[in-house]
């Protein structure tokens, strides 16, 4: 007889050990005894936090709880007993839902969404649901951050999704607040990592180096086909793209397109290369005029064999085959080399500098670093990192990914270290090595004209990059202030050749140029641009850009058609509730009070149902001059948020704006005792702001002119001219001077 249907209210948890094929592959036994620890230490923390667990799936599993309380509880105990006694990569997902139990199984959409939460998580790391959250707020020992609304596999509607950032659990970079400015600024480390990492010889040789058909234009070396029908060789792909690259660039006739270019930015574009509108683009993208195809597979048990030519883009002819190389599979290293030899050695010169790979192993952990760079897994970037260079000190490439990692993850003394270790390690830098060093030294000590010129220097090898030139761009806007010289690195690359979609880098070019457009009061500009990205929308970002647009135009009905549109779009995963909040902001920088109130207004409704946004209700009552609301929701939000310091500097700005100076003084006072080494002037900034609103417009210029001194930048969206709160300077003298000085 069929058990009865019960159901109920309860909170799911969703875990699974990350990885696990490749564990059983890599060494069956010790998979399973991970498996084996992970249910040990599920069933007593489950038991401990009165919960029940349901099912074991191979290396996941399902448990219920009593409250959300318990399971966060479990959760956490569960992490640091696998990070600390015996590592185990597990993700962990919860939601509190109803679910049904029948026939001793258990479904229901409480079920489906724990289940779609934990696999968008992290080794080491709890996501909850908003629902979650919601049982949370008066727990403030949980701690808990935002990751956005997401659009889960079949769940209709998207789900906001935060992660618990408690001591001791991983926890994603904070990619999701709004601007992006570390997705402009992740083009920047992996652009100079390649840069400092190739040998470089200036006098590119003009004339035949292939036999007929082949000659000195550009080439590319895309990623290789993995034809194995193995998953656990994709590395080889991007290894042997990456090392032939290199290769390449050190010998004197090759004009090869990045890395970066030829392979990562095509990759997440997902051109395909079999039709002639793919290899068009291809060409568009990178000005290449001739590629390397290659793939490989498995002979044997044991052995690889790489097969490759070298083919003409436009017309997509084979025009010079490549001898078949074949090697260990334990090494595949070995076949890379002999490819990368095969081709070189058609050039008509021999004199090419050779280059010594570095251990297998290393360069493999380096390369799943460099694939994981632009996700939110930071630890898992780190530890190979680590681990590439214990296993061969002499190769350089990681320590300068890892200089950037540091950077990124806002631990800049972690980099001035590493920038010291690099100097006492690699003692025999070429000429271009050091000028990237020299980029590296003055961004990370905060001298940004300085860091500015250095990577000019690096912006005449190769202009048409699209990874240098949005690089320049972005450095042009952000430490130069120049929208006119981000607009000529612009124009570097043909417009036409930009298609937006399926390329977010080339998207991200528009955008910078929309900013630049936006600094330069330029609605003509902006008219040519925003139809390159209106239809392809996918970021808050995105949006953003389009509702600036509308602003200049003064557009108010498609700004709140576009905001409507983001709640709907299931590409769209972020806070469609900010986007009311930053039209009332970009209104409020134009001057239009009446409608920086009006989008004010909505951002308040829309924040409302959400207390763990509650410094986003407080910015929005701000913006709408409902002072005593605002600082009575930024006090509620600081007691779950203690160390936020951002939370501090709007309290300040309320204080200032009541003329309450007391109040104000002891926010000040309290900054400052709160600054960090190496903030770049963030606190001086901040202060200035402050004083700016207070009516103490001297002293806001004294703290504004130490801010860039430090390194502050004009940060997109953010500071300076993006900063409304900063518009009772414009008109004022010292102000004026000072800003023609940053310009």
């Amino acid at each position: 007889m069929a058990e009865k249907e019960v159901r109920k209210l309860a909170a799911v948890m969703f875990t699974d050990i990350e990885g696990y094929t490749a564990f059983v592959q890599k060494d069956e036994a010790a998979a399973l005894k991970k498996v084996a620890i992970h249910r040990q230490f599920l069933e007593k923390y489950t038991a401990e936090y009165n919960g029940r667990v349901i099912a074991f799936y191979g290396d996941g599993s399902l448990s219920i709880y009593e409250s959300a309380l318990d399971a966060v509880n479990c959760g956490i105990a569960m992490q640091k007993a696998y990070q600390t006694d015996h590592p185990i990569p597990v993700r962990i997902g919860i939601h509190v839902g109803d679910i049904v139990f029948k026939d001793e199984t258990v479904f229901g959409d409480g079920v489906n969404i724990a289940s779609r939460i934990q696999a968008s998580g992290i080794p080491g790391s709890i996501y909850v649901s908003g629902r979650v959250q919601s049982e949370l707020t008066n727990h403030p020992e949980i701690r808990t951050r935002s990751l956005g609304r997401k659009k889960l596999k079949n769940v209709s509607t998207p789900i906001e999704v935060f992660v618990v950032t408690n001591e001791g659990l991983n926890v994603p970079s904070a990619m999701t607040q709004m601007p992006d400015l570390k997705k402009y600024f992740k083009y920047i480390p992996i652009l100079l990592v390649a840069a400092i990492a190739w040998w470089y010889f200036s006098n590119r040789v003009q004339g035949n180096i292939f036999g007929d058909g082949f000659t000195a234009e550009s080439i590319s070396v895309p990623l290789f086909t993995n034809n194995t029908g193995d998953p656990s060789f994709d590395h080889v792909s991007q290894m042997a793209s990456h090392w032939i690259t290199k290769e390449l660039s050190s010998t004197p006739e090759a004009n090869v397109v990045s890395y970066e270019s030829a392979s990562e930015m095509i990759q997440l574009s997902g051109l395909s290369l079999t039709t002639a509108r793919g290899r068009a683009q291809y060409a568009s993208l990178t000005g290449a005029v001739n590629i390397v195809e290659a793939n490989f597979m498995k002979i044997g048990p044991d052995s690889l064999v790489m097969t490759g030519w070298i083919s003409n883009l436009q017309s997509g002819k084979i025009i010079q085959p490549l001898d078949d190389v074949r090697c260990s599979a334990e090494n595949p290293m070995e076949c890379i080399q002999a490819m990368s030899g095969n081709i070189k050695g058609y050039w008509a010169s021999r004199n090419d500098k050779v280059l010594t790979p570095p251990n297998y192993d290393a360069y493999k952990a380096y390369m799943a670093a460099r694939s994981a760079w632009r996700g939110d897994d930071t630890a898992y970037v780190k530890n190979q990192l680590n681990k590439a260079i214990s296993l061969d000190q002499g190769f350089i490439d990681p320590y300068f990914l890892m200089l950037d990692f540091f950077y990124n993850e806002k631990k800049p003394q972690a980099a001035f270290d590493t920038i010291k270790v690099i100097r006492k390690k690699f003692t025999e830098l070429d000429d271009r090595e050091r000028n990237m060093l020299s980029y590296h030294t003055a961004d990370v000590n905060g001298r940004n004209d300085e860091a500015y010129a250095y990577f000019l220097n690096e912006y005449a090898i190769d202009p048409k990059d699209m990874f240098t030139n949005n690089s320049a761009m972005v450095l042009a806007l952000m430490y130069r202030h120049d929208p006119h010289q981000a607009l000529t690195f612009f124009n570097d690359i043909p417009f036409d050749s930009i298609q937006v979609s399926g390329c977010s880098y080339c998207a991200d070019r528009i955008e910078l140029a929309m900013w630049a457009a936006f600094d330069l009061d330029s609605l003509s500009l902006m008219d040519v641009l925003a139809p390159k990205i209106k239809n392809n929308l996918h970021t808050r970002k995105d949006y953003g850009s389009m509702i600036m647009y509308y602003v200049m135009k003064r557009d108010t009905a498609s700004i709140d058609q576009l905001i409507t549109e983001s709640r709907n779009n299931p590409s769209y995963q972020e806070s469609w509730e900010y986007l009311n909040y930053l039209a009332g902001r970009l209104f409020l920088l134009r001057g239009n009070e009446q409608l920086a109130r009006r989008f004010a207004q909505k951002a308040i409704e829309a924040h409302l149902p959400y207390p763990a946004l509650g410094r986003m209700l407080g910015k929005s009552y701000y913006l709408n001059n409902q002072l005593d609301k605002a600082l009575a929701t930024y006090k509620s939000a600081l007691i779950l948020n203690p160390e936020d310091t951002k939370i501090l500097v709007e309290m300040g700005m309320v204080y200032a704006k009541q003329g309450n100076k007391t109040e104000m003084k002891k926010i000040i006072d309290q900054l400052e005792s709160l600054k960090p080494s190496f903030d770049y002037g963030a606190t001086e900034y901040n202060v200035g702001r402050i004083y700016a609103i207070a009516g103490e417009l001297e002293k806001a210029v004294a703290k504004i002119e130490v801010s860039i001194n430090k390194g502050q930048k004009y940060d997109l969206w953010i500071t300076f001219d993006h900063d409304p709160d900063l518009m009772e300077l414009r008109d004022f003298p010292a102000y004026q001077k000072l800003m023609k000085k940053f310009k």
